[in-house]
């Protein structure tokens, strides 16, 4: 079922688990919870397709290295930024885990084993090959340098075109256990008084209307960006924001590598 909250009277909901954002995460995990015979709340902040309005409540600034303005950057509406994406597929390398004395605040609390087995299945949600190809045309090149020296990798490509919009997700907003909502902006995750454990969603669509969402689970599925963001501005019980008692929340965005591959030039008029 899909819902506008622009036009919704509703003002309470609950499900089995609640999901912010309809993105590559958010419908991601909303198939497969459905598979498990789940019950599912779905939000999306936007509509459809991009509107001013809704592109608006991605406006603000980042700090240390320069970076896209917010609000162009990323798409706020179901399938999420995806509309736009070329669909480039790339583990993290096994050094990515490690503690390296030159870089600050490196180091995770497990290595890449632990997230093979979800490699796996995102390959095989994307139509992707259960591995990367040894050898792409070209790359003989390499041959004299020894592969300590210098490795050559490969990014994979998702070739559905529009995988995470609507058409493509009409037997999922179509499943009885599934509510979608579109115009629904989380404003506020608030905890329990205890701080412990997660109470309701407060939502805010168009024209100040208010719904309320709760659940067993919730799932934040709202970007790199827009997830520490909504976790910061959740301070009614937690002052400092949710999750961050240590004053880290926001402060460890990473991106890929940019270059500029090249440039056309246009005959000149």
């Amino acid at each position: 079922m899909l819902i506008d909250l622009a036009e919704s009277t509703r003002e309470q909901l609950e499900a089995d688990v609640a999901i912010i954002g309809a993105g590559a995460a958010g419908i991601t995990v909303a198939r497969r919870l459905l598979a498990d015979g789940k019950t599912v709340i779905l939000l999306e902040s936007g509509g459809l397709d991009h509107e001013p309005a809704s592109a608006d409540l991605n406006a603000g600034q980042s700090f240390g290295q320069p970076y896209y303005d917010l609000d162009k950057a990323r798409l706020r509406f179901f399938g999420g930024t995806t509309a736009i994406w070329g669909g480039r597929c790339a583990e993290l390398d096994p050094i990515d885990f490690e503690h390296r004395p030159w870089v600050e605040h490196s180091g995770w609390p497990f290595g890449i084993d632990e997230l093979r087995p979800f490699y796996a299945a995102a390959r095989q949600a994307l139509d992707l090959p259960l591995s990367n190809p040894t050898e792409v045309e070209g790359t003989d090149l390499f041959d004299a340098i020894s592969p300590e020296e210098l490795a050559v990798r490969y990014w994979l490509f998702d070739r559905k075109f529009d995988r995470f919009g609507l058409v493509a997700n009409r037997a999922m907003i179509a499943d009885p256990r599934l509510t979608a909502i579109t115009h629904a902006t989380v404003r506020e995750i608030v905890p329990d008084e205890s701080g412990q454990t997660i109470d309701r969603l407060e939502v805010r669509g168009r024209g100040n209307r208010r719904l309320v969402v709760r659940a067993k689970v919730y799932v934040l599925a709202a970007g790199g960006i827009e997830n520490p963001r909504l976790l910061l501005a959740s301070n009614s019980v937690a002052k400092q924001g949710i999750g961050n008692e240590h004053d880290l929340v926001g402060r460890f965005f990473m991106e890929h590598p940019h270059a500029r591959g090249g440039r056309l030039v246009g005959a000149r008029l």
